[in-house]
C-alpha cells in the first residue's frame, strides 16, 4: 500500500502505549540528527524511569537499544516498571524525593506533580527548547497540553491526536460468525453484546463467551468512559457549552449510561469482574475468546489479532471509527500527549543539555525509526513507502525501545507484522474518525480547590457508580448525590475555577 505524504514522514509506528515512536521517510537508513549523535568522549550516565506494555520488560542487551546508547553516546540506566503499576510506583517515587534524571510522568497535572514544579523541583525547560532542532518541532498542542501555568516543566511523550484514545474493539470475525454488521449505536453495542454472550460466537458449542469486558479506574470509568461520552456528546468529564465549561456529572447523559451500563451488568453481557480487572487481563479476556468486544487504542487491533490466528486463521479484532449517539457521531480526540519527562532540578545544566540532546536524537527521524523499526534489512525493509517487517521483527511483542516518540496521523495503524490488508483498513478507520472526533477541552486547565479536594469527590463519585451499575444502589442514590454536589460549595468552586482558568486560556 502506498500513500502520499511529504518525505519527512511516509511510515509510522507506535508503542503498546497507544503512543507514536516512530516515522521513517525513504530506503535509505536516514543520516544522524540531534547533538546527541555528534558528542564524543566519555559515554553520559543517564538514570530512567519509564513504564512498558509488553509481556516482559525490554531487554538490556538488545542490539538496538545497545545501538542507540552507542550513537548518543550514553550508558542508560533504565528502571522498567509495568504499566499496571507504574502509577503507585511514580507516586512512591516523588514522594520520596530521590527521582532518576529521567522520569516519566503520565499524569502532569496531579497536584504532587504541579506543586513540585512551582517548588522548582524539576528544570523549566521552556527556554532549552528552541536549541534543540526535533524537540521544537513537536506539535504546538503537544507542549500546550502537558504546560503548567504556561511553562514546559516536561518532554511532552508525544502521541497523535487520533486512534489514540479508547474506541469499543470488536471480534469482526464473531460478527461475520453470527451474520451481525458492525454496531454504529448504543442499541447496536447491545444488540451484539447479546448474541456475543448468548450464541455461541467462537462455534465451540458452550454458552462460555461474554459480550463487553472492560476494566475502570479507581477515580474514574476507564475502559467505560466511552458510553458516558456517547451519551453526552462529548470527550471527558468537562464539556464547552455557550463559551463555558460544564461538568457532565450532572448531565443527563451520565446517569442515562449508568442505567444502561446497569443493564448490561444484570442481564449477564458484562464481566462480572470488570471493577477489579487490570488491563492486561482485559487483553486475555479478548485473546482467549472469553470476550468479544473490549476498548483501546486502534494500535492492539493487528497485535493480538496476530497472537490469535496462531491458532485461529480467521480472527479479527475490528476498532469502531464511531458511533452515533443524541448528539451525532462520536469519537475521541487525543491531546496529543500521554504525560511528559521532567528532569529533576538535581540534575546539573551541563547534564541536562546532554539529556536533552539524547532526547532529540529520540525525536529524530534516524532515532526513532531505529526504536522501533529495528535495524533495516535485518528488522525490516521499505517497499512502495511502507515498512515491511521480517520474521525476525516479529520475535518483539512491543515496542523495541519505547523511549522515543514522534508523530503522525496514521501512527496508530501500524504494528509491528502487520499485513497490507489490515493496515489500510485501520488506516481508512483514522480517516472516518478524523472527520467527527471531539477533544478534552479541560486538558491542561487546573483547579487549585480539585487539587486539594477534588480527588475525594472523584473517588466518591466512581465508588457510587460503580455500586449502582453492580445493583447495590438504586439509581436514585445517584439523584440525591447530585443534587448535594449542586449545594456543595466547595464543589462548586471547583467548577468556577477550572472556568476561570479556561476563560484565561481563551484570552478572556
Amino acid at each position: 500500500m502506498k500513500r502520499k505524504t511529504s518525505a519527512a514522514a511516509l511510515s509510522c509506528i507506535i508503542g503498546l502505549t497507544g503512543v507514536l515512536t516512530a516515522c521513517g521517510s525513504n530506503d535509505e537508513q536516514p543520516a544522524a540528527t540531534g547533538n546527541a549523535a555528534a558528542d564524543t568522549g566519555k559515554p553520559t550516565e543517564i538514570s530512567i524511569m519509564s513504564d512498558y506494555f509488553s509481556p516482559e520488560p525490554p531487554s538490556e542487551q538488545d542490539p538496538i537499544r545497545l545501538e542507540i546508547e552507542k550513537r548518543t553516546n550514553t550508558k542508560l540506566k533504565i528502571d522498567w516498571v509495568s504499566s499496571n503499576n507504574y502509577t503507585d510506583k511514580t507516586n512512591v517515587t516523588l514522594a520520596s524525593g530521590d527521582l532518576p534524571e529521567l522520569l516519566l510522568l503520565r499524569d502532569p497535572f496531579q497536584a504532587q506533580v504541579r506543586k513540585m514544579a512551582d517548588q522548582g523541583a524539576f528544570w523549566d525547560l521552556t527556554p532549552y527548547i528552541k536549541d534543540y532542532k526535533n524537540l521544537s518541532a513537536y506539535p504546538a498542542e503537544s507542549w500546550k497540553n502537558t504546560s503548567l501555568n504556561g511553562k514546559n516543566y516536561g518532554i511532552p511523550f508525544v502521541r497523535p491526536l487520533y486512534g489514540t484514545e479508547g474506541m469499543p474493539i470488536v471480534r469482526k470475525d464473531w460478527l461475520d460468525q453470527l451474520g451481525l454488521q458492525q454496531p454504529k449505536t448504543l442499541d447496536d453495542m447491545y444488540n451484539v453484546m447479546k448474541a456475543f454472550t448468548e450464541k455461541d460466537p467462537d462455534g465451540n458449542g458452550k454458552k462460555d463467551t461474554i459480550g463487553l469486558i472492560a476494566s475502570v479506574g479507581q477515580y474514574n470509568m476507564g475502559n467505560l468512559g466511552w458510553v458516558e461520552s456517547l451519551l453526552n456528546g462529548n470527550y471527558g468529564k468537562w464539556k464547552e457549552q455557550d463559551g463555558k465549561l460544564i461538568d457532565t456529572t450532572f448531565e443527563p447523559g451520565t446517569r442515562d449510561a449508568l442505567l444502561w451500563l446497569k443493564k448490561v451488568y444484570s442481564e449477564g453481557l458484562l464481566a462480572p469482574d470488570f471493577p477489579t480487572l487490570k488491563s492486561t487481563q482485559v487483553r486475555e479476556g479478548i485473546t482467549t475468546n472469553k470476550a468479544g468486544i473490549f476498548t483501546e487504542a486502534i494500535k492492539p487491533t493487528w497485535l493480538l489479532t496476530g497472537q490469535m490466528r496462531a491458532t485461529n486463521p480467521k480472527a479479527d479484532l475490528l476498532a469502531l471509527p464511531y458511533l452515533e449517539g443524541p448528539a451525532g457521531k462520536y469519537a475521541p480526540k487525543g491531546s496529543g500527549a500521554y504525560g511528559f519527562w521532567v528532569i529533576p532540578k538535581t540534575v546539573k545544566e551541563d547534564k541536562l543539555k546532554k539529556i536533552l540532546a539524547f532526547m532529540d536524537y529520540g525525536a529524530s527521524e534516524e532515532g526513532s525509526v531505529m526504536a522501533n523499526f529495528g535495524f533495516k534489512g535485518e528488522h525490516y525493509n521499505v517497499q512502495d513507502g511502507m515498512y515491511l517487517f521480517t520474521e525476525k521483527a516479529k520475535s518483539y511483542t512491543g515496542v523495541i525501545f519505547p523511549i522515543f516518540q514522534s508523530t503522525d496521523k496514521y501512527a496508530f495503524a501500524y504494528q509491528t507484522g502487520i499485513p497490507a490488508d489490515f493496515l489500510k483498513r485501520n488506516m481508512s478507520i483514522i480517516d472516518e474518525l478524523s472527520k467527527v472526533a471531539k477533544g478534552d477541552p479541560s486538558v491542561g486547565l487546573t483547579s487549585d480547590t480539585q487539587n486539594k479536594v477534588g480527588i475525594d469527590y472523584d473517588k466518591r463519585t466512581q465508588d457510587l457508580k460503580i455500586k449502582i451499575i453492580l445493583g447495590r444502589e438504586p439509581i436514585e442514590a445517584w439523584d440525591t448525590y447530585i443534587a448535594g454536589l449542586k449545594s456543595d460549595a466547595q464543589y462548586q468552586k471547583i467548577i468556577a475555577e477550572f472556568n476561570d482558568d479556561y476563560k484565561k486560556r481563551q484570552g478572556k
